[in-house]
């Protein structure tokens, strides 16, 4: 991977942050400053999974945006913004946050004030916004539709599935967990054939700004509650596809923890979609946190299990949000320490023994669990 540090643009001033917080208005004010300065740019970014070189005032990585090797992202901690020579995007922390989580507006600053920084009392005129957007509304009903429309797809495409047997899941798996494939061609219409209206076809989450399909060349995974839809996420297949993870807009679920029965008394709490899907394959009970942000909507998620044990990627910030979990639920919870040559329990799927070797480090942390608690 190439650097850059000498081919360096002049770095944006923020007339794009500073005209979308001016045009915010009225209900709840926000301190943006607030917000932007208890969320340094390069942590996040870094939290979300692109591996930034140096540590310097200067930072670069691969960009999430887009394909490449080289490493044209490009993180500046004196402005704290971000700018990728590739594909042209960039912004503040909060532009981030929209972009790599699929968010509103109002979802980036939800997701970003989750320790407080949402104030109430009326802020110094420098730093006052107002802000009103509502939270997206998913319509349950055209997600549905959308599923079974992937679903369908997913039967069409060889490539898709051999992309999900060569990531160790199975055929069988993929039916009963209702995953799809999106061809990029053929959703809009098959929803208005339906009876869906234009309209809300176009405000479903499922389509981009400029009419694009939002999960175009990605296994699609859904989330459901009494055979419903509340919830879809996509994983790119092909390698030009970027970003590599999209979801509709709004709240993230703890994805799976529908389908685990009320009785169960434990669970296991993985990072990313694939790896839930491997433990799911594997027959356990598991749910995703889809990321490593928002540990306490988590840990308040599975507050009904009497053990909870936490299987995060192996890496900083995987392993930050597994002691942040932890932290939160006590001693009901427990780490999985996965092997060292293993990132995540995704790549475990990939090894003949690799269901053998999680249920065995599983075991070790049930043990650590009980000889401290």
């Amino acid at each position: 991977m190439a650097a850059r540090q000498g081919r360096l643009a002049p770095q944006p001033q923020g007339a794009a942050g500073s005209a979308r917080e001016a045009g915010v208005t009225a209900a709840a004010r926000v301190d943006f400053a607030a917000v932007k300065a208890r969320h340094p740019v390069a942590a996040v970014v870094e939290s979300a999974g692109v591996k930034l070189r140096g540590t310097g005032r200067v930072r670069q990585g691969v960009c999430p945006f887009h394909d490449e090797a080289e490493g044209s992202f490009t993180v500046y901690g004196d402005s704290q913004r971000w700018y990728c020579f590739g594909c042209g995007e960039g912004g503040d922390v909060i532009d981030f946050i929209q972009r790599i989580e699929s968010m509103t507006l109002s979802g980036a600053l939800r997701l970003l004030g989750s320790d407080g920084t949402f104030v109430t009392a009326t802020p110094p005129a420098s730093a006052r916004h107002e802000f009103s957007e509502p939270p997206p509304v998913r319509d349950v009903a055209v997600m549905t539709a959308a599923a079974r429309f992937y679903a369908r797809e997913l039967r069409r495409s060889q490539a898709a599935f051999d992309y999900l047997t060569g990531r160790g899941i199975g055929i069988e798996t993929a039916f009963r967990l209702g995953l799809g494939y999106a061809p990029g061609a053929g959703l809009r219409e098959t929803l208005l054939i339906a009876g869906f209206e234009g309209k809300r076809v176009a405000h479903s989450g499922l389509f981009t700004e400029r009419g694009a399909e939002r999960f175009a060349g990605m296994i699609v995974i859904p989330d459901l509650a009494d055979g419903r839809v509340q919830w879809l996420g996509g994983r790119a297949v092909p390698r030009r596809v970027r970003p590599r993870f999209q979801a509709v807009p709004g709240p993230k679920p703890a994805l799976g923890l529908g389908r685990i029965p009320r009785a169960a008394r434990w669970v296991i709490v993985t990072e990313g979609v694939f790896d839930w899907l491997t433990l799911t394959h594997w027959g356990l009970p598991a749910c995703a946190a889809l990321g490593t942000q928002g540990m306490e909507r988590i840990a308040q998620a599975v507050l009904r299990f009497a053990n909870v044990f936490v299987a995060f990627d192996r890496d900083d910030a995987g392993e930050a949000a597994a002691e942040r979990l932890t932290a939160l639920l006590g001693r009901r919870s427990a780490v999985v320490r996965l092997p060292r040559d293993f990132l995540d329990v995704g790549e475990l799927a990939t090894v003949p023994d690799g269901r053998a070797v999680f249920i065995a480090r599983l075991a070790e942390a049930a043990r650590q669990r009980r000889r401290e608690g």
